[in-house]
């Protein structure tokens, strides 16, 4: 092997054993103990040790609290859009929703209040929400059901890629593209409803909205094509960990 390619296998190994590496694009987990021979993939081993110290069991907290009536108002949302015909008073409840999701995340690293049930129910409460309102959005008109139809196909694509990286003990990295598919989309949903709802310069807004809607919508297609190609050259180029392997429990080398 020339001096070369060793020189880039030492570098790899080094990143690796900090937690920086990367394969194809894929996070490494930071191994355990420090030491590569150490490393073990998620699902195998004692998870218990690869725990936040910083994160609770807590139920009862204030962040906590907060993301239970994010999830709490969306069914008031679709009522307010679908059967009170309130687009004005669904407005008011989905800035309170995008509001309270970045205050709970906040008031969680401020005070120190971060949970293990916070950081299951932030997650489900932002899924509920991007499931839902695009789907109310369809029903009341305001956006075309081949929206909902491509983001919809998108997630169910990445999916089904979540099992090629857990085999091999991988993280899939989030892209800035995906990042700002997410942003413009997110965007979109307040403006579209601003834009029905009759105030001065509701048309402008309505403009406004449509354009980060099919804007947001391209790069989260596009955006789901990456990672799909990702998982594809990862299923190719680096192979799955076998329970009970040899390679998983072995303490000497690499």
């Amino acid at each position: 092997m020339s001096a070369a390619r060793e020189g880039r296998r030492e570098t790899d190994l080094r990143e690796w054993r900090t937690g920086e590496g990367r394969v194809l694009g894929a996070k490494i987990p930071p191994p355990r103990g420090g030491h590569l021979s150490a490393a073990v993939p998620p699902g195998l081993g004692q998870e218990g040790s690869l725990r936040d110290p910083g994160l609770s069991d807590r139920f009862w907290t204030l962040p906590n609290a907060i993301s239970l009536a994010r999830i709490a108002l969306i069914p008031v949302l679709v009522v307010a859009v679908l059967v009170w015909d309130a687009p004005t008073l669904a407005l008011w409840i989905l800035g309170v929703v995008v509001v309270s999701d970045w205050l709970d995340g906040k008031i969680a690293r401020l005070w120190n209040m971060r949970s293990t049930w916070g950081e299951r129910l932030d997650p489900i409460a932002d899924r509920i929400l991007v499931a839902v309102v695009p789907v109310t959005f369809v029903i009341a008109g305001y956006i075309p059901v081949w929206v909902v139809v491509v983001l919809l196909t998108r997630d169910a694509l990445l999916l089904v890629t979540v099992p090629v990286y857990r085999r091999r003990g991988l993280e899939p990295e989030v892209t800035y593209l995906g990042k700002a598919a997410t942003f413009a989309l997110f965007w979109s949903l307040p403006l579209l409803l601003a834009g029905n709802t009759g105030i001065v310069g509701a048309e402008g807004l309505l403009i406004v909205g449509e354009a980060c809607l099919y804007w947001g919508v391209g790069l989260y297609a596009w955006s789901g094509g990456i990672y799909v190609w990702q998982a594809r050259r990862i299923a190719v180029a680096v192979p799955p960990h076998r329970v009970g392997s040899a390679a998983v429990g072995r303490s000497d080398g690499v």
